[in-house]
């Protein structure tokens, strides 16, 4: 089962992502990305890194941090990824985390703290995978 997920991960190479909100609860957003090829992932906790440094997260939603006003994770994130192509997609197999490389020397991880879903990704096919299934 592994195996075709892994290979479902890679088929994502060269599609872009539209990204919504998909559940806003306590101080944590989750996010939906709609991948040009059809599949769709759901993901709880998230971090954007650029050019190898940590610049966003799932909890700094709303967070204001001593800036003028409260982030909005979602629009950076949209900001940052929106028209950029996936260039490695992969399963960390000792964390379950998924990790997304795109253009632009921008990275998309996206973790699984527990064994309770925490993300589920669907593929076009109709084949679908949940965090906790993957270890």
């Amino acid at each position: 089962m592994v195996k075709n997920f892994e290979q479902s991960l890679l088929d994502l190479k060269n599609s872009t992502v539209d990204i919504s909100v998909a559940e806003v609860y306590r101080d944590v957003v989750s996010v939906q990305l709609c991948f040009s090829n059809g599949a769709k992932l759901r993901a709880d906790y998230w971090r954007l890194a650029k050019g190898g440094k940590a610049r966003l997260s799932s909890f700094d939603h709303q967070q204001q941090y001593g800036l003028p006003k409260p982030i909005d994770a979602i629009k950076d994130l949209q900001e940052h990824l929106v028209g950029k192509r996936v260039t490695d997609a992969r399963l960390a197999r000792e964390t379950g985390d998924l990790l997304f490389e795109f253009t632009e020397n921008l990275n998309l991880e996206v973790f699984s703290f527990t064994g309770y879903e925490v993300w589920e990704i669907r593929f076009p096919d109709g084949t679908a995978e949940y965090s906790n299934h993957v270890k």
